[in-house]
């Protein structure tokens, strides 16, 4: 069987052998072998196709792929590889119909707050994406992650990726028919810029504080606006550019709350909009696409949103889901292009929540095909706790991220789950990335939070508060662990992660990926047992040498898989967190006082 599931898929008796077979499943090779034709393969160009549309006959004469283009021919050498993969050089005779409910098809990745990856860790991930029929990659940038034309200095004590890294990605993803977006912050998310003294005037509080929010009104944000895209589009081929203004928070707030009251904070937003637009269109070329949540509640602006501009509609926690239908409506009604855009729910909480990831990531497949949207793009974030996730948290996701913006299946009838999905991005994952059965074993690490007292917005109590002094128990806005939480619970997530790892260890898979896994569940472990330290504010010296025998284990190993796959920068952000909590065990022994 095919991934994603394609839109008809029929198989009949009989095999075709293959003439001209070799074993490799690499998709460029196979690609280049088959895309001109050769004596098993028949290729058909078929204008009244779509763009990724395709088909696969396989009878006794041969294989015959038929397509609009290259592109088509591409998307069909993908499913092709997976029979070959399965079958060898003896196929099935079979017929494929396939094409795309998303025109749009876009993965985001966060390299921005801590973890930078590197070229062949990004390019790792676009060889899955190119696989899974994804045809856009973003990179979102909110921070000093790339080396800046118009502002060298603040990149030039540390490495990351400069622009002919970026343009080298560009052709990569071009020759897997995948548009490289830049995506690049220039509202609210500016907290990095606005540290730094050259910019603390931009702020919305003039320097008073830092809001993480640029004041659109003064002429000096846009000249750091044309200098900051100007530094990096040139450097992009696509024809869009991610201009971000997501959780503008500033926005109303000290320099601005007198002409947010009298225009309307939206007003205000959507002129900011459409002068970043303007400028990016005359100067670059490029339409832009927005975050759309500071319009959420004010409708009747998108009549305002400039020609081209395609919104982004986003929600990732379960509240968050059941709204998205609400919003995806009025961009449907006011006839506004705009993508649906779930998450894959792996930020702070070390390893990713998969039932919510799988509840957002189907309900905003059905939702976007049922209200009209042109794209379907899975976020992968990193967010403000260090992004100590590794990215063996995301493989699944992506595929089933891939599942529902190529095919979204059976109408949604009283609530199905449609298991079969997350079983079969489990099986791709499974065969096609760790060789072995493993994705299960994710499943359940991911669960862990279920076991913790409460649930907290878009992340796990574990996943938050190990940030924290061993004094705070409050997570601000949810819970205190000293009202709602006692070692009970705590000690099951801590019994539950160490089956989980006592099952998974004997499983042979790459070393890369399962010291991946490990790490992230030992950190989880780690901050199950400071919580019952929390809560109790006491521990013996025994079980603090423990810990802190822990904090070192994996201190060590945390920064070994890091250095594989990511610039140093950033890395010690999570490091410094736990040295802290080293430092406050080691002051409790001997019954003494935080």
């Amino acid at each position: 069987m095919i991934f994603p599931t394609p839109k008809h898929e029929l198989y009949s008796d009989g095999v075709y052998a293959v003439k001209a077979y070799t074993d490799t499943v690499d998709l460029m090779e196979l690609y280049e072998k088959y895309k001109s034709g050769n004596e098993d393969v028949k290729i058909i160009f078929e204008q009244k196709f779509a763009e990724d549309e395709y088909s696969i006959v396989i009878k006794e004469d041969g294989i015959k792929i038929t397509a609009k283009g290259d592109c088509g021919i591409f998307r069909a050498v993908s499913s092709l590889r997976q029979l070959l993969k399965e079958h060898g050089d003896k196929l099935p005779f079979c017929e494929i119909k396939d094409n795309p409910d998303f025109k749009k098809r876009s993965y985001m990745l966060d390299i921005s707050r801590c973890r930078m990856p590197k070229v062949e860790t990004i390019t790792r991930l676009i060889d899955l994406l190119a696989e899974l029929k994804y045809n856009e990659f973003q990179l979102y940038m909110e921070s000093f992650v790339m080396k800046l034309k118009h502002f060298p200095k603040y990149t030039e004590d540390f490495d990351c990726l400069t622009p002919e890294d970026i343009e080298y990605l560009d052709k990569y993803c071009s020759d897997r028919f995948i548009d490289l977006v830049p995506n690049q912050n220039c509202l609210g998310h500016m907290g990095t810029w606005l540290d730094e003294e050259e910019f603390k005037h931009l702020d919305v509080s003039g320097g008073v504080e830092n809001t993480g929010t640029v004041n659109p009104l003064l002429p000096e944000t846009m000249e750091f606006a044309d200098k900051l895209y100007d530094s990096v589009l040139p450097h992009f081929k696509s024809e869009f550019v991610n201009i971000g203004l997501d959780e503008a928070y500033g926005l109303g707030k000290y320099n601005l709350e007198e002409i947010c009251k009298e225009k309307g904070t939206d007003n205000v937003f959507v002129d900011w909009l459409i002068k970043l637009s303007d400028h990016i269109d005359k100067k670059h070329g490029k339409k832009v696409q927005f975050w759309a949540d500071m319009l959420y509640e004010s409708p009747d602006a998108y009549k305002r949103i400039p020609d081209g501009a395609i919104a982004l509609c986003w929600g990732y926690d379960l509240a968050k889901s059941a709204m998205m239908e609400r919003l995806a409506m009025a961009l449907e009604q006011k006839n506004v292009p705009y993508y649906i855009c779930p998450g894959n729910c792996t930020w702070i909480s070390m390893t990713g929540r998969f039932d919510v990831a799988s509840f957002n990531l189907r309900t905003c497949g059905e939702i976007g095909k049922s209200h009209g949207a042109i794209g379907y793009m899975v976020t992968d974030w990193g967010c403000g706790e260090g992004h100590t996730h590794f990215p063996v948290w995301s493989l699944v996701p992506a595929a089933l991220g891939a599942q529902y913006s190529w095919h979204v299946g059976e109408k949604q009838n009283g609530g199905m789950l449609k298991p079969h999905n997350i079983h079969n991005a489990e099986k791709y994952i499974d065969e096609n990335v760790f060789g072995a059965p493993v994705s299960r074993w994710l499943y359940k690490m991911q669960q862990y939070y279920l076991y913790e007292p409460e649930r907290i917005h878009c992340a796990t109590m574990c996943g938050y508060i190990i940030r924290h002094p061993l004094n705070v128990t409050a997570i601000p806005g949810s819970f205190d662990l000293k009202e709602c939480g006692e070692p009970f619970y705590f000690e099951n997530v801590i019994s539950y992660m160490n089956r989980c790892l006592e099952g998974i260890k004997d499983v042979e898979f790459d070393e890369n990926w399962k010291r991946q896994v490990f790490v992230n569940c030992r950190m989880v472990i780690l901050s199950a047992e400071l919580c019952i330290i929390r809560i109790t504010q006491t521990a013996e010296n025994k079980k603090i040498d423990e810990l802190v025998a822990m904090i070192d284990e994996i201190s060590k190993e945390y920064a070994h898989l890091w250095d594989r796959e990511n610039y140093q920068k950033g890395k010690e952000h999570f490091l410094d967190q736990i040295s802290d909590r080293k430092r406050e065990l080691l002051m409790m022994k001997d019954g003494g006082k935080l």
